[in-house]
């Protein structure tokens, strides 16, 4: 069987989309989603290819009138098309585009696509090489069609990554302080929490906020995905694993995790090759990458409060 055409990766904020999204890149896979754009991940298409994507975005009489244009010219008339499709399928997906990336998006979708029975097209329409990376897929809040396909089909082949969530708070104090190479990002939301982090004066303040804000980032997060930790045919990675020696895990584990992930997506990749290049220091996001960083922060009034208010998550997710 060949490599899934397309996948889709549900990594949770901080716990290693970036490695994620150097694996999937080392499978051939070209990305979109949530992941920086950078040389190398970002989709081409040929002609034809433009054309299947014209076939989604455009009403049939302006579908019929690019068919007879050469190159140059449909190129020209189809530039904004796959980014249309793309703000289309994260809204329905249910992802927070105008929270994360403004009105402005939604706004520019809706000016390019034409065609009126866009919301009955299927996910399998969507263009082939591709690997989706979000940071959640919300039940209450994805398009029940998109459900209905998933589990009629089995496509696209889901993975869960998923780390300590203890870890994921360090992670992301780190990253909204902006410690990682490149700054926090540019999800509009990320400068708020920027600034309340900047102005608190410890560590175990910066902790204790981000476990008592009910809005902090990722907080509810492996609440809400439990769905995704459960469902036997998601494929479920950890980041302690993927990591592998290179960031205090373990050789075996590595393997065995992209072994495991390997097979969903039918690639036949040797895992042993493809452990010796995931682990990126190069990232844009990418801080320090160890585990049990938590540690080395959390006091004891915070791992109280956090074992209070989230100890049953530590079980529910094998770190307990």
């Amino acid at each position: 069987m060949p490599q899934a055409p397309r996948t889709m990766v549900i990594s949770l904020q901080k716990a290693g989309t970036h490695l994620m999204q150097g694996l999937m890149v080392k499978l051939g896979y070209k990305m979109t989603g949530v992941p920086r754009p950078v040389p190398g991940n970002m989709p081409e298409f040929d002609d034809a290819q433009l054309l299947e994507i014209a076939s989604i975005t455009r009403s049939r009489e302006e579908y019929e009138e690019l068919l007879g244009l050469d190159s140059e010219p449909l190129r020209k008339a189809t530039r904004d098309d796959w980014a249309a499709l793309g703000w289309h399928w994260q809204q329905r997906l249910g992802q927070r585009v105008v929270n994360r990336y403004g009105q402005t998006r939604v706004d520019f979708a809706d000016e390019v696509i034409s065609n009126g029975h866009i919301s009955y097209s299927k996910f399998a329409d969507t263009p082939r090489g591709l690997c989706w990376i979000f940071h959640e897929l919300d039940i209450d809040k994805v398009d029940g069609t998109f459900l209905s396909e998933w589990v009629a089909t089995d496509a696209p082949p889901l993975v869960f990554n998923y780390r300590d969530p203890r870890d994921t708070v360090i992670s992301m104090i780190n990253f909204l302080e902006g410690r990682t190479a490149a700054g926090y990002g540019n999800f509009y939301e990320f400068d708020v929490f920027h600034k309340i982090l900047k102005s608190l004066p410890t560590w175990e303040a910066k902790i204790d906020y981000a476990l008592r804000d009910p809005s902090f980032l990722g907080r509810d997060q492996f609440e809400r995905s439990m769905w995704l930790l459960r469902h036997p045919d998601v494929c479920k990675v950890r980041f302690e694993d993927l990591v592998g020696p290179k960031g205090g895990g373990s050789r075996e584990r590595q393997v065995d995790a992209l072994s495991r992930l390997l097979t969903h997506i039918s690639s036949g990749e040797d895992p042993e090759e493809v452990a010796d290049k995931i682990y990126n220091q190069d990232s844009w996001s990418f801080f320090r990458g160890r585990s049990g960083a938590w540690r080395e922060h959390f006091t004891a009034n915070n791992t109280a409060r956090f074992n209070e208010q989230f100890g049953d998550l530590l079980e529910q997710y094998g770190y307990e």
